[in-house]
């Protein structure tokens, strides 16, 4: 592989990289057959494609782990890491997650990579700010949602259950999702309260009654 194209590449400390910056970094090297160039870079497997016109760069020469979180949030803008990964980030649910959930204002889609799914699913505008934090790594930042934000996420857009009182709630956080409730004694009902507010959602007035009982 060209080192100066290396090099350059290595400057991007998140490993993802568009077309338009990878097309710059190709001809600031001399190179101007840019689809040949790119085409070449992968075949050698020094990049691989997340995306049309998204790259993730593949080095032997760097350390820094690759962040799914980052590549999920940006796969879609607006997003958020949010159900069942966020659920297992928190290690609220037993079960290791490999594909990473996340919300969108957007409509649902999913990518399939080398490096797992990324599925995205529609959230009301409403709803998407509540409750979000930034997660720092050595690669960079990305958002997720707080752990009472994705337990309200699951719970409200999990739509084959039928929830009509605080007995069924329990029953499907401790039975269906083997919620750890543990992890929830220091909760932030303030959240859980935001987001049923907004939400008018019989099934979060239930989820805040229900951890009242369990947490």
């Amino acid at each position: 592989m060209d080192i100066a194209i290396e090099k350059s590449l290595q400057q991007c400390k998140t490993h993802i990289i568009d077309h338009a910056t990878l097309s710059s970094i190709i001809l600031n090297n001399g190179y101007t057959g840019i689809n040949d160039k790119i085409n070449k870079l992968k075949r050698k497997g020094h990049i691989e494609t997340l995306k049309r016109g998204l790259y993730l760069h593949i080095s032997p020469f760097v350390e820094n782990p690759i962040s799914k979180e980052i590549i999920a949030n940006t796969m879609l803008s607006p997003s958020y890491i949010s159900f069942d990964y966020a659920l297992y980030y928190y290690g609220l649910i037993p079960e290791s997650v490999f594909d990473v959930t996340s919300a969108t204002t957007k409509i649902s889609k999913s990518f399939k990579t080398t490096n797992g799914t990324f599925s995205f699913r529609h959230v009301k505008k409403e709803l998407f700010s509540v409750g979000l934090v930034i997660e720092s790594t050595k690669n960079g930042n990305f958002l997720i949602a707080t752990k009472e934000k994705a337990l309200c996420d699951k719970v409200y857009y999990t739509k084959d259950i039928q929830i009509t009182s605080k007995k069924s709630m329990i029953s499907f956080l401790v039975d269906d999702l083997r919620i750890d409730v543990d992890e929830l004694e220091d909760c932030d009902i303030d959240i859980f309260v935001k987001y049923f507010e907004i939400s008018k959602s019989k099934k979060i007035k239930f989820l805040i009654e229900a951890l009242e009982d369990i947490a």
